[in-house]
């Protein structure tokens, strides 16, 4: 008897599309559960992205609200923007200014004379290259402290017009060089970088053939204002320096720059070429349609907001379908404590504008907000410190000479009482008694070549060998702006930001840092004999600095140099005490706004580990695991129709043994004597 070896042939059974339909019976109520789970989880996935693109999009709205620049923002125009050009800053206030523009500044500018080549070696030395202000009166040239004389070696190397040129340039000494070839031969032409008087070019040659100042080899490029002889100015002025002039409001005014920022409190003006003796009008006024655009912008993205948690949160009643976050407890969360945040009171540092309904922005009936524009100007108009801290992070002071710097994320918003306990001091050295009499009596005093140098450590820094020019020095006044000058002029000073002045008092030459608190000081570190004897320059170590110390709202702060920071309820809050005395000095204001705090809300709400992206990863996972659950489904159902066609085919064999054994005993039966024959 032949065997049956695929399932259905044996029997004539449709084992496969019988077991087919067994799988199909067993799995899929289970799949159609896994289906409509699924579907609701993504749909939840979906509406978080959707409430996460409405926050973010409040958060942006509120970038601008946030910034107390915002509020500032102060259009100026000029009558001829050809003429004079004007920009504000954030200390600027509005006003209008007539000026006139007298004269403008202009870089001092040198030549030499004209030379044979510009290729072949002049000479070998040094060129030393000073900027400031030559005095006419005095004969006197004032070294500008800001910029340092810089010494240039020139060698048969570099010594050719061109490689002078090229050093010069590389030698970062405040003046361009260039070579002109004027047809006839070549000149050396030196500018200085900067315009104004402060700024004229002085050049002393040290030429290695033995005469610094007639016309040959470097001394060509001589040229000291200075000198009492008249070969020290073998270069020819091709422009002479001068300041800017100018009339603001009637008053005469000088300056160094064509752009001035020091004459009106936050305005820069620029004068332009071709603009002297021009009468030009400089209009500042405040441009509050910025602030009101932020508003509306911020209110129209909080109402978009509620209607997509409304769409999302609620239930609609003509489908009878909730909506895919409904009964979510973390949006309802988020929403009320933006909320709460939009009621916060500012009396605390407004007296007025205390709250955003007292401003014109109210809440309606269905929680979103309308804004009375009128109402909002007219609250920008009467007290705009008031609105800047009702929405954005802000300080100030009720005392001129006390300067709010920032604030920390632990400052309270609210009103300080600040108290002086202890203002900064500088760091200051005093020289040994010179007279008994008044300092003017040393007067005129000559210092000697080689009994003229010392070494000072201001702020910690140590100094190189300063020395002060070898000659008479008739007034007090002449000697203290040597002083100041070559001090200032070190090298060592001048990296590490350091300076110091000088005075005269009670007979005493005092030495005091530019640096305020603790760490300023003054110290002689090394004098030449001579100084002891005609300065008190003592080799000594001079007074320390004070920091500045006070109390916010009674609680000590921590002062450094003259800034102090607060303790407590003030923690992080820095202000600069500038001036002034101890005692009561007023209050220091500081706010968080509404627009300030809902920034850093919304931020907490959409950062990295915030509560929305909790509820994003919560559902993703949730999806995650309905994907194992298909995959166990599938394991389980493949077992189920491994064994359904077992048990299948089993019963095709058997049922096709049955037939077979049938067929035959049909056919032994049909074959006896008597059976009946098939017709």
């Amino acid at each position: 008897m032949p065997s049956i070896t695929s399932a259905g042939v044996g029997s004539g059974l449709d084992v496969r599309g019988l077991v087919d339909k067994l799988v199909a019976a067993e799995g899929g109520p289970v799949k159609l559960r896994l289906d409509r789970k699924e579907a609701k989880l993504q749909a939840g996935l979906s509406a978080i992205g959707t409430f996460k693109a409405a926050v973010s999009g409040v958060q942006s709205s509120l970038n601008a609200l946030r910034k107390p620049e915002t509020f500032d923002n102060l259009e100026v125009t000029s009558s001829d923007e050809d003429k004079l050009a004007a920009t504000a800053g954030k200390d600027a206030q509005p006003g209008d200014y007539d000026i006139e523009i007298l004269q403008l500044a202009q870089a001092h500018k040198l030549s030499s004379a004209s030379l044979e080549s510009d290729r072949l070696p002049l000479g070998s030395g040094s060129l030393t290259i000073q900027l400031g202000r030559f005095d006419n009166e005095s004969r006197r040239f004032v070294m500008n402290s800001d910029i340092p004389a810089k010494t240039i070696k020139i060698t048969e190397q570099n010594g050719s017009l061109r490689g002078i040129q090229q050093t010069i340039n590389k030698a970062d000494a405040g003046i361009r060089a260039s070579v002109i070839n004027d047809g006839k031969g070549y000149r050396l032409v030196l500018s200085s970088l900067v315009a104004g008087n402060d700024s004229s070019i002085r050049i002393k040659v040290n030429d290695n053939d033995g005469t610094d100042q007639d016309m040959s080899g470097l001394s060509v490029f001589a040229y000291q204002p200075d000198s009492l002889q008249a070969a020290g100015l073998n270069m020819t002025e091709v422009m002479a320096p001068r300041d800017a002039k100018l009339k603001v409001d009637g008053i005469l005014v000088s300056r160094s720059s064509n752009d001035i920022d020091d004459v009106i409190g936050g305005l820069t003006l620029s004068l332009k070429p071709g603009s002297e003796g021009s009468h030009n009008r400089i209009h500042a006024e405040m441009n509050t349609s910025a602030i009101t655009d932020s508003v509306k912008s911020f209110i129209g993205k909080y109402n978009e907001m509620l209607d997509v948690v409304h769409k999302l949160t609620g239930y609609d009643a003509e489908a009878k379908k909730a909506g895919p976050l409904s009964g979510d407890a973390s949006i309802r969360g988020i929403v009320n404590q933006i909320r709460r945040t939009l009621g916060d009171n500012f009396s605390s540092v407004n007296k007025k504008y205390d709250s955003l309904f007292s401003v014109g922005i109210d809440v309606q009936r269905d929680g979103k907000l309308a804004l009375n524009s009128t109402k909002l100007q007219a609250a920008i108009d009467d007290d705009l410190q008031q609105v800047v801290q009702l929405f954005s992070i802000s300080g100030s002071s009720s005392d001129p000479a006390i300067n709010y710097l920032k604030a920390g994320d632990k400052t309270k918003t609210g009103t300080y009482d600040l108290v002086i306990t202890r203002m900064a001091s500088q760091g200051a050295w005093g020289g040994r008694p010179l007279t008994a009499g008044a300092a003017g009596n040393i007067f005129p005093l000559r210092l000697q070549e080689g009994n003229n140098s010392f070494r000072l450590k201001v702020d910690g820094v140590d100094s190189q060998k300063i020395t002060l020019a070898a000659k008479d020095y008739g007034k007090q006044s002449e000697l203290l702006q040597e002083l100041q000058t070559q001090i200032n002029s070190d090298s060592n000073f001048q990296k590490n930001k350091v300076s110091v002045e000088a005075h005269f008092s009670k007979g005493r030459l005092l030495l005091v840092s530019s640096r305020y608190g603790s760490n300023s000081t003054v110290e002689v570190i090394q004098a030449a004999k001579g100084l002891k004897q005609s300065l008190g320059f003592q080799v000594s170590s001079g007074i320390s600095g004070e920091d500045v110390a006070g109390t916010f709202n009674r609680v000590a702060g921590t002062g450094s140099g003259r800034t102090l920071t607060g303790k407590g309820s003030a923690e992080g809050l820095k202000i600069e005490v500038q001036d002034g005395a101890v005692g009561e000095r007023g209050q220091v204001f500081f706010s968080r706004g509404v627009g300030a705090q809902l920034y850093q809300l919304s931020g907490q709400f959409l950062k990295q580990d915030g509560i929305i992206k909790v509820r994003s990863d919560g559902y993703s996972n949730r999806i995650r695991e309905i994907g194992k659950d298909r995959d166990k489904l599938a394991h389980k159902l493949e077992s189920s129709r491994k064994r359904y066609l077992k048990e299948y085919t089993a019963l095709d064999e058997t049922l096709g043994k049955m037939r077979s054994t049938g067929n035959f005993l049909s056919r032994q039966l049909g074959s006896l004597p008597g059976a009946a024959k098939p017709r």
